[in-house]
């Protein structure tokens, strides 16, 4: 039990700032600007996503028509009977091709 004004003094001024910082939020506020890097990050390449969607959706009928002349000699009725068609193999290339974009994106978030 000190009696000493000038450890009492300390003592009281230690404490004032404890709560001052406690009050402070600067880990909260540290985090949500971190978060808010992330974030932006993740909407950037949300965005280069839909662009490239767009693009790929445009070229759809292209890679159809490209697969049509393709599998036309090679096709044969049990397999165009069994749904392989130039709609079906192209949504599947481009469905490969979101898979592996998010394989590769789950690497950087």
């Amino acid at each position: 039990m000190s009696s000493d004004p000038i450890e009492n003094a300390l003592k009281a001024d230690f404490e004032a700032l404890t709560d001052r910082l406690e009050r402070d939020r600067f880990a909260e506020r540290m985090l949500f600007k971190l978060g808010a890097q992330r974030r932006a990050r993740l909407g950037v390449v949300a965005f280069a996503g839909g662009l490239g969607a767009a693009f790929a959706a445009s070229q759809f009928t292209g890679v159809v028509s490209a697969l049509a002349r393709t599998l036309g000699a090679a096709a044969t009725p049990e397999l165009t009977s069994a749904g392989l068609s130039p709609y079906f193999l192209a949504a599947f290339m481009l469905g490969g091709a979101l898979v592996a974009t998010t394989l590769v994106l789950r690497q950087d978030f």
